[in-house]
């Protein structure tokens, strides 16, 4: 089992596939896991439901150490320079509402 920082939390980011997209087909959905600081936004560990592990772990290694609230502009020009399957932007939906959820996080009190 991974071990995580303590106060790291766990935000999980949706999105719709495009219909022809075999994600849709599988999951409907495609989802991005997220093990985050609440404080910083820095990303521990991803994860996507995606069809077939090496593309996880592809855009894993392309968010991994950044801030879902100061690197957001540069993951998802990440994804869209160097990522080039169906669900670019399916992933860069992904990244937002992580990162809005995340803000919800910071903002609840402990």
């Amino acid at each position: 089992m991974t071990r995580f920082p303590p106060g790291a939390v766990c935000v999980v980011g949706l999105s719709k596939a495009a219909s022809q997209n075999p994600i849709t087909r599988v999951h409907q959905s495609l989802i991005g896991s997220f093990v985050a600081d609440p404080q910083s936004g820095l990303i521990h560990d991803v994860q996507f439901n995606t069809i077939c592990r090496i593309t996880s772990d592809f855009i894993a290694s392309q968010l991994l150490g950044m801030s879902l609230y100061t690197d957001l502009d540069e993951m998802i020009s990440r994804i869209q320079n160097r990522y080039f399957g169906d669900s670019r932007r399916a992933i860069t939906v992904i990244l937002r509402d992580a990162a809005a959820k995340l803000r919800e996080c910071q903002a609840r009190p402990v």
